[in-house]
């Protein structure tokens, strides 16, 4: 059997991380901060998110307001987003071995759509978005089941320990991409199936397993 490969988005499929700083020092104001440096963002991806809305100081119930100002103000950089490095030619090659793929993503169907449609990426089966980042599991598992989907054949790739612990909650394997939001440490200490640090790494363990 092949494996179903269920890909996130932002860090794992769009190089995001940019435009996620960007979003970060413009919402900044509204929470009661200044402008973030190079050196908190990048101490921000060696942390889990409810760690770094606790050491902002932002309440549980301000959080729904961030995520969706974050999602408004992301719709008018969604243009600036390139694919990350490799994935268009891996997403090919999966697609030339017959592979089945999806995209399920915290991300708007919307912003979604427009990345896809403009580099002009068909190599999903379906796509799905969220519009929300919490409880990501119960977002798995709703799309395994309108989807049909055997979980013993569903690899989920990702690029925060969300993913990875999300998908150890919905019984599926799951790769841990370095190239996205969390560091590889982060991203190892919380045990994936396989940790890669380049795009065609996925290609070598899904050839693997055909």
């Amino acid at each position: 059997m092949k494996p179903f490969l269920l890909f996130d988005f932002d860090g794992t499929i769009a190089d995001s991380i940019h435009i996620g700083w960007k979003i970060a020092n413009i919402l900044a104001p509204e929470f009661g901060h200044k402008e973030f440096s190079q050196v908190d963002f990048e101490l921000f991806r060696s942390q889990q998110i409810h760690k770094i809305f606790k050491a902002l100081h932002i309440p549980i119930y301000k959080i729904p307001k961030a995520i969706s100002m974050a999602l408004a103000e992301y719709r008018h950089l969604v243009h600036e987003l390139e694919p990350c490095e490799g994935i268009v030619p891996m997403l090919n090659t999966l697609s030339e071995m017959h592979i089945p793929m999806a995209l399920l993503s915290s991300n708007t169907r919307e912003n979604l759509s427009l990345f896809l449609q403009r580099l002009q990426i068909n190599a999903f089966d379906w796509v799905e978005g969220t519009a929300g980042i919490l409880k990501k599991q119960h977002r798995i598992k709703m799309q395994i089941k309108k989807h049909r989907l055997n979980p013993k054949d569903i690899i989920y790739i990702g690029d925060e320990t969300r993913d990875i612990d999300a998908a150890k909650k919905c019984g599926i394997k799951v790769i841990a991409v370095t190239w996205g939001f969390h560091t590889a440490a982060l991203l190892s200490s919380h045990h994936p199936d396989y940790l890669v640090n380049k795009p065609d790494e996925i290609v070598e363990i899904v050839s693997q397993l055909i």
